[in-house]
Parts: structure tokens; C-alpha cells; sequence
């Protein structure tokens, strides 16, 4: 019984992966079922040059535990369709959020340190566009 819940605490995310398909899927781990804790995962989507990233959070359900302080999804180096630069998220995002690059990568960051028992995670697709002039 030890040896399996020393399996649950082992990380089943990848670490910095370099994205550079033109188009792809990203979700936290074992999605749509729900996520383990104690994970850390972290992608680097990286467009060719002269090319962005768009990155469109799908879906999303991560626990809030006060400030997103225990679970979170965080994207870095984008400006959001809302508004929001980075920063972390969690709870529930219904309908679709997009994520611009400002140069030509993004980071995706999940976070999950709280006991998780109904949180789905995220699924989110990326894609590489021309860019034309300033964001």
C-alpha cells in the first residue's frame, strides 16, 4: 500500500517541453478525469520566427483555494482576450479564453498542490499565426 501512494506523489508532467508543432493540445495530467496532486507541469510553445502563438483555453476547472495560492494555471510572455496579462488562474472559465504571444514562445504553467477530489483541470489548443505589426 506504501508503494502505492508514493506513486501518486511522483510527477506525471512534463517539465519545460518545448512545443513548436504549428498546432497542438495541452491539459493537466489524466484530463478529462481529474488531476493528482502535487504536480508541476511547464510547456514552452515556441511559433517560427516571425510568428506568434494563440492559445485557447478551452476548457477549465482547477481548484481555488483563496488567490489561485494552491492550484493554478498560469500563462506567461501573453496578453489574454480579457484583458489580463499574466498571471495565475483557476476556478471555472466558461466559454473560451485566448492568449496572445507577445514575442514568439508562451509558457504554460500548472500548478497543483491542494487535495484535488472534483477539478478536472484544463484543455487548451495552441496555434502559430503570421504577425502583422504590434500587439
Amino acid at each position: 500500500m506504501l508503494a502505492l501512494i508514493e506513486l501518486f506523489r511522483l510527477s506525471v508532467c512534463p517539465n519545460l517541453t518545448t512545443l513548436n508543432d504549428t498546432s497542438g493540445v495541452i491539459t493537466s495530467p489524466f484530463y478529462p478525469r481529474r488531476y493528482p496532486s502535487n504536480q508541476r507541469c511547464s510547456w514552452q510553445i515556441t511559433a517560427s520566427k516571425g510568428k506568434r502563438v494563440v492559445l485557447v483555453i478551452e476548457y477549465m476547472s482547477i481548484k481555488n483555494c483563496g488567490g489561485c495560492s494552491c492550484d493554478y494555471l498560469e500563462i506567461e510572455y501573453g496578453l489574454s482576450s480579457d484583458g489580463v496579462s499574466a498571471g495565475r488562474r483557476c476556478g471555472y472559465k466558461y466559454g473560451r479564453l485566448a492568449y496572445f504571444s507577445l514575442r514568439e514562445s508562451l509558457k504554460v504553467l500548472f500548478v497543483s498542490n491542494g487535495n484535488n477530489r472534483w477539478y478536472r483541470g484544463f484543455r487548451a489548443t495552441y496555434t502559430q499565426v503570421n504577425h502583422t505589426g504590434e500587439l
